[in-house]
């Protein structure tokens, strides 16, 4: 009885963190199964791939993978200093990316891409242009 207290006591203070393992998107799985980390395990870790799939597609199409696990914060920052510039985000290349955050289920969200920055850029673009021409009348 005194041994479960014990171990009661030193996982209530670990880490939770949404795990999954090659899944093409960030729904259901991913972000449906958490689990509570090791207590060395400091880190929430997301490692997400954009790559084409180990099965034959028309077109060669790419699809991403994702990844999500619990980890320490040194092994995190080391995946992300060892992928360094792969971590490009291109749609026409294969890239992977580590994200790491500490946290309760910190990694339900993850970067697939940043197709978003295209539409924002172009309205900030315009709204710039509308003003400087109504303010040159």
């Amino acid at each position: 009885m005194i041994l479960d207290k014990t171990l009661d006591v030193v996982c209530r203070y670990c880490l939770e963190c949404y795990v999954c393992h090659n899944q093409p998107d960030n729904k259901d799985k991913c972000v449906k199964t958490s689990v509570q980390c090791e207590e060395e395990q400091d880190t929430c870790m997301t490692h997400i791939e954009w790559r084409a799939p180990d099965f034959w597609t028309p077109r060669s199409e790419k699809i991403h993978y994702v990844h999500k696990s619990c980890n320490s914060s040194s092994y995190c920052a080391s995946r992300q200093r060892e992928v360094g510039i792969a971590c490009m985000r291109d749609w026409y290349r294969d890239w992977q990316c580590y994200e790491c955050c500490q946290g309760d289920r910190c990694n339900f969200y993850v970067t697939l891409g940043v197709s978003g920055l295209l539409p924002s850029f172009v309205l900030l673009v315009t709204s710039v242009a509308v003003v400087l021409a109504s303010w040159r009348r």
